[in-house]
């Protein structure tokens, strides 16, 4: 049995720059693909938030182990090197809100949020990849997954992220 994936590209989602003291060419754009279970999981979506954080020999093994389990326990006590302005789906689907990474290694947590009954924004996917950010265009992909099996992925009648932007109102 195949799971379907649905991945979003943003168009220039990173401007990746030479680390200082490596030389002094221009930034490159790059881009990076957050991935959600199913099309229903992203329409379902109100914003996705990147965190990035510097890889070291020490923590290379365990930093998306140890920044996930920190955002879901204790969000208070990550801190990222970087942390990018949410983007809601459609404006992720179009390209905007890019983020400047310094090249190197990073680890990139993706965290996709929607409002609960009440109004406020609660985690409801999340995800994290370790990438090597160099000279070129190469995408970086980040595969979400559910926060809590507690918390359904609302059904919905939206056959492609593109439809629900396009006509939010009629396609839930």
């Amino acid at each position: 049995m195949k799971k379907a994936f649905l991945s979003l590209a943003t168009l220039a989602g990173v401007t990746l720059l030479e680390a200082a003291g490596c030389g002094a060419r221009d930034p490159s754009e790059g881009s990076y693909t957050v991935t959600f279970p199913s099309t229903a999981a992203a329409v379902a979506t109100d914003f996705v938030q990147i965190l990035v954080f510097d890889v070291t020999d020490a923590n290379r093994g365990s930093i998306c182990q140890d920044s996930v389990t920190a955002r879901v326990s204790d969000p208070g006590s990550l801190a990222p090197t970087q942390t990018a302005t949410p983007a809601n789906i459609c404006e992720m689907n179009l390209g905007r809100k890019p983020i400047t990474f310094a090249y190197g290694e990073h680890a990139v947590l993706a965290v996709a949020q929607r409002k609960d009954a009440s109004g406020q924004l609660k985690d409801f996917l999340i995800g994290c990849s370790v990438m090597t950010i160099g000279d070129g265009n190469a995408p970086l992909p980040v595969a979400l997954h559910l926060v809590s099996i507690n918390t359904p992925v609302p059904v919905t009648t939206c056959g492609s992220v593109g439809e629900f932007c396009a006509t939010p109102s009629t396609c839930k």
